[in-house]
């Protein structure tokens, strides 16, 4: 039966299993990235609990005053540094006070209502109160401070301290009803809370580390398709999604244009001012070449200094206006290249499926051809694939060759 159970004999075991739920946070920090914030705190919080638990499974073997003073207050740090965890997994600022002030709460008025008067009943609701706050806080964040994959995995860690902070506000009250200590309370209630809560506390832990699995998924998932400086695609997702978009272009009939970009001189750049200068260079090229896309417009790096744009439901012409904007707001481009500004142009070649239809080898071969052919007839302009004038008023071809 389990009223037959003894109530230090189920703290003990949860205290194990917090213990073990600490080593194996540990075990698993080391193979997640330091982006992915807050195991850390996590397995703190475990090992407080643990030391909380152990303070007050051997009361009757220590001080009156380490049990009394340290057994919950060490409970409730821990279920406050779990709160702390989540914050900082999805990367809030710290927030120190409310990870001490619970416990702290707990500590002075325990020690108030033992040492001027001995009221135990209070005790536990002043220890009921403290632990219920982060606890409150933990499933409010876990609800709604995520989204899409993280979403489930915060609702099993929410659901499991839902059920502690339920189960321990029953026991709350009913020991302060009959003015016992929690730990002396010898209902099915209390036996119930106690045997679960460890159980709980491993199960939002396995939420948690799900949470962390599905952001490393994510991470994983970023390094994979975007480029690791500019963050714009990078080659091998920028022809998946351009395959993928040539034939939504062939089933519809519309237009499709590609067009390549590469910076010029962009290796004297490097080779003169450094290539954290070429950085910066490729960052600000970025940044003004998104301003001027569309949402549907997919930008891709191709390596070095070389970017493709496919412009979906647009013909060569209309990418040629595309391309200028592009020209214009990167020539605006000045950045400080040791003291001095760095100029910065581009020369672009545009075909697309007015020419080749869905070819993608075809598309590409072609824009690379006009991309060469606007470097052989000087710098910073824009050719489009199949035409050798100049459509542009960029630079003097006296300004520059090849």
């Amino acid at each position: 039966m389990p009223l037959s159970l003894d109530a230090h004999s189920l703290v003990f075991a949860g205290g194990v299993s917090a213990f073990m739920t600490m080593l194996a946070l540990v075990a698993a920090r080391r193979g997640f990235p330091a982006s992915i914030r807050g195991l850390e705190l996590w397995a703190a919080g475990s090992c407080a609990q643990a030391l909380g638990a152990f303070f007050l499974t051997f009361s009757g073997l220590l001080p009156e005053w380490t049990t009394v003073l340290f057994g919950h207050s060490l409970l409730v740090l821990g279920q406050a540094l779990m709160y702390h965890a989540i914050r900082r997994f999805r990367g809030d600022r710290p927030r120190p006070e409310l990870v001490y002030t619970p416990a702290a709460f707990v500590f002075f008025g325990v020690t108030v209502f033992w040492l001027l008067a001995d009221m135990i009943h209070v005790r536990a609701a002043i220890y009921a109160a403290g632990i219920f706050i982060p606890l409150a806080l933990s499933v409010h964040l876990l609800l709604t401070g995520f989204r899409e994959r993280l979403r489930q995995p915060a609702q099993l860690a929410a659901a499991a301290f839902t059920t502690i902070a339920g189960l321990l506000l029953y026991q709350a009250v009913n020991s302060a009803a009959l003015e016992i200590s929690m730990l002396d309370a010898v209902n099915f209630g209390y036996i119930l809370f106690v045997a679960l809560y460890g159980g709980l506390n491993v199960l939002a832990t396995f939420g948690f580390l799900l949470m962390a699995n599905e952001r490393l998924r994510d991470e994983i998932e970023h390094m994979a398709t975007l480029d690791s400086l500019t963050e714009v695609f990078n080659r091998r997702t920028f022809m998946k999604l351009t395959e993928l978009e040539l034939a939504r272009s062939a089933r519809t009939g519309s237009s499709a244009s590609l067009v390549f970009i590469d910076m010029d001189r962009f290796k004297q750049i490097n080779d003169m001012h450094g290539h954290g200068t070429g950085d910066r260079i490729l960052l600000e090229f970025v940044r003004c070449t998104r301003q001027v896309l569309r949402r549907q417009d997919i930008f891709g790096r191709f390596g070095g200094d070389e970017f493709c744009l496919l412009l979906p439901e647009t013909g060569m012409r209309e990418a040629l206006m595309v391309s200028e904007r592009v020209r214009a707001a990167t020539a605006a481009i000045r950045v400080d290249g040791g003291g001095q500004p760095v100029p910065c142009t581009v020369s672009a070649g545009i075909s697309g499926t007015e020419i080749h239809g869905p070819d993608l080898d075809a598309i590409l071969r072609g824009a690379d051809q006009a991309l060469y052919a606007a470097k052989r007839t000087g710098w910073d302009r824009t050719m489009l694939d199949g035409t050798v004038p100049d459509v542009t008023n960029g630079a003097n071809e006296a300004n520059g060759a090849g």
